[in-house]
């Protein structure tokens, strides 16, 4: 067990050991401090691959650990939890051997506070039109971090944000759709890893899209015997939603005037108001559906690639 129950930093090695485990000559007892202190330093050795399964192995060999955690977090707070309430005991295994035989001695150690601090790394994005790989600068977003804490940014001029003190782990971009109007939406395309030398620009084929929220759109083809109550439904929204983000207006005469200049509606119910059939054209609601992207590695750089709605120039907005 006691082989097996081993944590390595660096140069440095530790064991946990049950509370009636005998301490090994040589080895000694750490100082943990407080809970907190010790989450930390659990965390950061949590990031090796193979102290992370030692950790998993002695929280799954503990009465009070039967099914385990399920996450790093829960992991570490439940062995750091087991430390505390002296069920385990966390030991400095000794480097090395005089040539007498035995152990050389040290201090006896505590975690100090420097040891609680977590490598922080950095994290970039830049938001690109898909086409013109023109920058998209304003747009606003939100940033989860990989111990859980949350950013706001907005892109700079060259469609960047640039983010320094990231704990180690993948990120997730998150984007708000409150108050978003398909007028000013760009369409969430794709994302990958940004090359650390970009080509040079190539010269603009139309102009750059702007907007304020980035989103997933669904185009919605209307077909015969759907009601905007219907497909607002089916989208989790409510028909103020859906003509909020299509047309900027909830009023209901608006709502009408732009089913048949937007939608191409031309059939109408017994109060004379608008229905959907499949001859519509071009027939198309456009429906909001939130961004929420994981597993962007910190120390990396990312793309992402966006678009203006399909044909929305076209159809929506007429006077």
């Amino acid at each position: 067990m006691f082989q097996r129950n081993r944590l390595r930093d660096g140069h440095r090695e530790y064991a946990l050991l049950g509370f009636h485990e005998p301490l090994p000559s040589g080895h000694e007892l750490v100082a943990t401090g407080g809970a907190a202190q010790l989450e930390g330093r659990l965390r950061v050795l949590a990031q090796d691959f193979f102290n992370l399964q030692t950790l998993r192995e002695v929280a799954q060999g503990h009465a009070a650990a039967e099914f385990g955690p399920r996450s790093t977090d829960q992991l570490v707070r439940q062995v750091a939890s087991l430390v505390a309430l002296g069920s385990l005991r966390l030991v400095r295994v000794p480097r090395a051997l005089e040539p007498t035989g035995r152990y050389l001695r040290h201090k006896p150690e505590e975690l100090t506070p420097a040891d609680f601090v977590e490598e922080t790394k950095w994290l970039r994005l830049q938001v690109v039109d898909d086409v013109t790989d023109d920058p998209i600068s304003g747009l606003k977003l939100s940033i989860v971090l990989p111990d859980g804490s949350q950013k706001q940014a907005t892109t700079d001029s060259s469609g960047r944000i640039e983010l320094s003190s990231v704990p180690p782990g993948y990120a997730q971009v998150n984007a708000a759709l409150d108050g978003a109007t398909l007028k000013e939406t760009l369409v969430f395309e794709k994302s990958g890893i940004l090359a650390s030398k970009q080509p040079a620009g190539r010269s603009r084929k139309r102009k750059t899209p702007s907007g304020k929220f980035l989103a997933r759109v669904v185009e919605h083809q209307v077909s015969d015997g759907q009601t905007l109550e219907g497909i607002a439904e089916q989208y989790g929204l409510t028909v103020d939603d859906i003509a909020r983000f299509n047309w900027d207006t909830t009023d209901p005469d608006e709502i009408q005037r732009h089913l048949f200049i937007d939608v191409g509606c031309t059939a109408k119910d017994e109060s004379g108001k608008f229905v959907f059939t499949r001859d519509d054209e071009p027939g198309l609601l456009y429906i909001p559906r939130p961004l929420a992207m994981s597993g962007l590695a910190v120390e990396q750089s990312h793309i992402l690639r966006v678009r203006k709605p399909a044909r929305s120039a076209a159809f929506l907005f007429s006077v």
